[in-house]
């Protein structure tokens, strides 16, 4: 559970790190897992070299479901969540990641003022600035400022390592990283191998709080779900604790969520 300093951190600058939230055996049985289902995922292939595009799985939970499932029952990963979006968050996607290179200044899904998605992202290395680990722009989710990075941040006369305000993640195998998907961040290594798992998530609205927020939740679940495919397996759904099964029901409800193609291993029995 995250204190109220964390939650105003959070809030204030667009994403809080959790040290040593999973033990170093947890995260060891978790990365051998990753290891195997992505290996599982490339079906023979060899894994990416530098230069070519990374490997992403989405969804990627129901290639273990044993290992991968229960951290969507994990009160330690998941009241966090509660806490920052509210008791009808909605789960989007699961993904595994092995990166290839690094990646430039960029933010993700970008919602109306007043609703916003983001993600739980758990770091399967150690990792330094040298070796590629999150860099964010703290408080870069407020529009104003998030605007104004976008609109400037390759004309400001220094290299994207030197932009003023950003701050280095640094990580240990066990941390999550909580991180609203507005905020700029990037990974200025080129450095391969990073490997990380992310669970994506939106905050739920409804068409008589707030129209705007309504349609923006609509279109995002519609683009997620046109982009990756089936979010939740049946055998996703069917063993759902009472708290998984409230992330699910919401999309489910809305037409999204059980629907789309299966665009990797599910288990639709």
């Amino acid at each position: 559970m995250l204190t109220q300093e964390q939650i105003r951190h959070f809030r204030t600058l667009g994403f809080v790190l959790c040290k040593g939230l999973l033990s170093k055996e947890e995260m060891q049985v978790i990365s051998d897992a990753f290891d195997t289902a992505m290996e599982k995922a490339r079906d023979g292939a060899p894994k990416p070299k530098p230069g070519e595009a990374r490997q992403q799985v989405v969804p990627f939970f129901d290639y273990d479901p044993e290992t991968f499932y229960p951290l969507l029952d994990d009160a330690r990963i998941v009241e966090p969540l509660v806490q920052l979006m509210g008791e009808d968050f909605i789960l989007t996607v699961s993904e595994g990641i092995l990166h290839t290179g690094g990646s430039g200044w960029h933010h993700d899904a970008c919602a109306p003022e007043g609703i916003f998605s983001m993600r739980a992202a758990i770091y399967l290395d150690r990792l330094s600035a040298a070796d590629g680990c999150l860099n964010v722009i703290p408080g870069s989710h407020m529009k104003e400022y998030r605007d104004a990075i976008a609109s400037n941040i390759n004309n400001v006369g220094v290299g994207p390592e030197d932009i003023p305000g950003r701050y280095p993640l640094v990580n240990e195998p066990g941390d999550v990283l909580y991180m609203n998907h507005k905020t700029f961040h990037s990974a200025l290594s080129d450095k391969p191998g990073r490997r990380a798992i992310h669970i994506n998530c939106t905050q739920n609205a409804t068409r008589e709080k707030n129209t705007e927020h309504f349609d923006w939740l609509m279109g995002f679940l519609n683009g997620e779900t046109n982009g990756w495919g089936r979010f939740y397996s049946d055998r996703f759904i069917r063993t759902a604790s009472p708290r998984r099964k409230k992330m699910l029901d919401r999309a489910i409800e809305l037409g999204f969520g059980n629907t789309g193609r299966v665009t990797h291993l599910q288990d639709l029995t």
